[in-house]
């Protein structure tokens, strides 16, 4: 499907979607726990991947309104093949998870073609290491094959991504032995403090000295309830959209370990009028003149495309560093932002660790490309608020914001879905 968006103004509320990254780990949570309650869950192609995984491990799911009622498992006996689609985060933890099992069969896991091309060569070496056998090409991308049984001990790790972390970080209270993981350098540090949220309201116990996580071996998992908070990546589109072209208001955004909240910064220090009010939980962001600024994107890579589409309307230059993980996500987002930018006349520039890009004045009519990625059409579709932008492959979007055309629509913007 490809989807274009004309210049058009932007006004009213809108409610943001649950937290992708909080669903994933809280199903996984209550998969592994005796019985839990989860509520306001994100229902898209990312998280429909884990509850695929949850349920082939065994657990069980009841479904009630915006509830979920999950049994859980006490142990894991899994194998065989498991598509995680396009989810990263999925396939990387459950490798952690089906190294517990004491199946004699491998599981493989595999997903489609962007993820295939994912390296994992760091997780893998640490579940190795761990007394798990993973097999695969040298940077074991999907399909690789996992069997048990993870026994836990001391490992170190150079990360390149938060999501090997993570995977360990589920995996090892559940091994024979005590364990210390050592993290020598990693990007993107909310997301294991997601992590570590969720796990904490499981029961589990992690010690955390600087880089040091200690982590006792042979525990249960107890998740009972948990509520997912709205998804602040999400939520930046929406915000940039009455930056760009109106006003927009948007309900139930409280507070979270997230770290693009952040958004809410990097728009005020653009020159946004922006609002967020902590304890009702709204946010509003209003039509603005924005300017050019600095951004070290280490712990924010998902909202790099929606900044880069605000710097593009901005005076001056922007600036955004420390962003080089862009570089293994669905696709080269470094690259592929890049493309998008200079297709709709936009000076920018792709650097070893980030872009530079240079804002513009006037209407910005094109086409770009989501590259199969679903943040490339969430951002950069909005472009077209300011002109008329054509998004090819713009049905992408249903990985995390399965209705977020249908919001825009209803705020204002004019749309063609073709």
């Amino acid at each position: 499907m490809d989807v274009i968006v004309r210049k058009s103004e932007v006004e009213g509320e809108a409610e943001v979607p649950p937290s992708k990254s909080y669903t994933h780990r809280a199903l996984i949570a209550a998969s592994l726990s005796p019985s839990s309650r989860i509520s306001n869950p994100l229902i898209s192609a990312d998280t429909l991947a884990t509850l695929s995984g949850c349920r082939k491990i065994g657990a069980e799911f009841v479904r009630k309104n915006s509830t979920w009622f999950v049994r859980g498992v006490d142990r894991i006996t899994s194998s065989g093949y498991f598509n995680f689609e396009n989810s990263g985060t999925t396939l990387r933890i459950f490798a952690g998870i089906l190294s517990l099992s004491t199946s004699p069969v491998f599981s493989v896991l595999d997903g489609d073609s962007s993820l295939r091309k994912r390296p994992n060569r760091e997780l893998a070496l640490a579940l190795k290491k761990l007394g798990a056998e993973v097999y695969g090409d040298g940077e074991f991308r999907a399909p690789i094959s996992v069997r048990g049984v993870l026994k836990g001990g001391e490992v170190e790790m150079e990360a390149a991504s938060s999501q090997f972390v993570s995977s360990l970080l589920f995996s090892l209270p559940m091994a024979r032995w005590d364990s210390t993981l050592r993290v020598i350098r990693v990007k993107s540090q909310p997301y294991i403090n997601i992590t570590l949220d969720v796990l904490r309201s499981s029961g589990i116990k992690i010690e955390r000295e600087e880089s040091e996580y200690h982590i006792s071996g042979d525990q249960k998992f107890k998740l009972r309830e948990y509520t997912i908070p709205a998804d602040f990546s999400s939520a930046s589109y929406l915000i940039a959209a009455g930056l760009l072209a109106g006003k927009v208001r948007l309900k139930n955004v409280f507070d979270s370990e997230q770290g693009d909240k952040r958004i809410i910064d990097v728009c005020r220090e653009m020159g946004g009028d922006i609002k967020w009010d902590r304890e009702k939980g709204t946010v509003i962001a209003r039509k603005s003149e924005l300017e050019g600024i600095e951004v070290d994107a280490a712990d924010i890579p998902d909202l790099v495309p929606t900044i880069s589409v605000l710097a593009a309307t901005a005076r001056g230059e922007t600036r955004i560093y420390n962003a080089e993980h862009l570089r293994i996500k669905e696709i080269d987002r470094i690259d592929g932002i890049v493309k998008n930018l200079k297709a709709l006349n936009v000076e920018a520039e792709a650097k070893a660790d980030g872009i530079t890009v240079k804002g513009r004045e006037g209407e910005f009519r094109g086409i770009v490309n989501s590259f199969g990625d679903h943040r490339m059409a969430l951002a950069f579709s909005l472009l077209g608020l300011l002109g008329e932008v054509r998004c090819l492959k713009a049905e992408v979007v249903s990985v995390s914001f399965p209705g977020f055309f249908d919001t825009l629509k209803s705020l204002g913007a004019d749309i063609i879905k073709l």
